[in-house]
């Protein structure tokens, strides 16, 4: 009997979603992704790419030359759905210093996680950017910003993607713009990869590389019992926390804190904590 994705077992449909989210990534895998990942012998990984050929039998193709399994143009996700909180699911699981702690008592207290609304993915555009990405080539894609009523066509060299809390980014040297920009993944309505032009190197990349250092603290018109409150929460010391972010990034960062300088609220009660040093973010900017 021929296994379906429904009757997949936990253990393997992890293994198997891993596999597809690395060719979604990278656009080509090896066995040594789920070997070193999930500690299986080489045997039990070629089982798994084998049960994977027979749910997609057109998803992969295998390169002689290369050793590793390619995506075929017709590639066609089974296990992922482009939730993004999917992908976060599946990038979090991955080997590192920071993996999160699989807890498996039986007992515990009772946890109810909100989580902001779903954004969908384009698979294919996701797929084309990363993959640009992970392999140092350009890529093509039709832009829809903001300050134009029309999308553009652009030539790009991504180097990371970003998720900033609420959404899916790219940053990317723009071949148009002649600079580093950051790119909204649901605002790319095409894109076509360049395997054939090496992209720019992230080298050059300086407000990447660059760290500003945001200094936030608690509003000071609060009563001195309630800054006290908030001022635990946050771990500060005095009163106030220095957070070092990626100059590129801080934007993102001032947005998901709620501390932009040109937003604020004069209400303590609900502006609770802000930025102490705007002055170092006056140039900070997004596309």
């Amino acid at each position: 009997m021929e296994p379906s994705v429904d009757t997949l077992k936990w253990d393997l449909r992890q293994r198997l979603k891993l596999l597809e989210c690395t060719l979604l990534l990278n656009g080509w895998v090896r066995t040594q992704a789920l070997t070193e990942s999930f500690g299986i012998s080489r045997a039990q990984a070629s089982k798994d790419f084998a049960v994977y050929q027979s749910l997609a039998p057109e998803n992969l193709i295998y390169d002689r030359s290369q050793k590793r399994y390619e995506a075929s143009s017709a590639f066609a996700p089974v296990l992922l759905s482009g939730r993004t909180s999917e992908m976060l699911d599946v990038l979090a699981a991955l080997p590192g210093e920071d993996s999160p702690v699989l807890a498996l008592a039986a007992l515990g207290p009772s946890v109810e996680i909100l989580r902001p609304m779903e954004r969908e993915l384009d698979l294919a555009v996701f797929r084309s950017v990363s993959a640009a990405a992970s392999n140092g080539h350009r890529v093509e894609v039709d832009y829809q910003s903001m300050r134009r009523p029309e999308p553009r066509r652009v030539v790009l060299s991504p180097h990371t993607l970003v998720y900033s809390g609420f959404r899916w980014h790219v940053r990317a040297y723009s071949h148009a713009h002649d600079e580093y920009r950051d790119f909204v993944l649901a605002r790319i309505k095409r894109a076509e990869s360049l395997p054939e032009l090496a992209g720019e190197s992230r080298d050059g990349d300086r407000d990447w590389f660059e760290e500003v250092d945001l200094a936030v603290g608690v509003h000071p018109d609060l009563p001195a019992t309630q800054q006290a409150v908030i001022a635990a929460d946050y771990g500060m010391s005095d009163g106030r926390v220095v957070y070092p972010v990626r100059r590129a990034m801080v934007p993102y960062f001032l947005r998901l804190m709620q501390i932009e300088p040109e937003r604020e609220h004069p209400d303590p009660s609900i502006q609770q904590i802000r930025l102490l040093n705007p002055e170092v973010v006056e140039d900070a900017r997004w596309d």
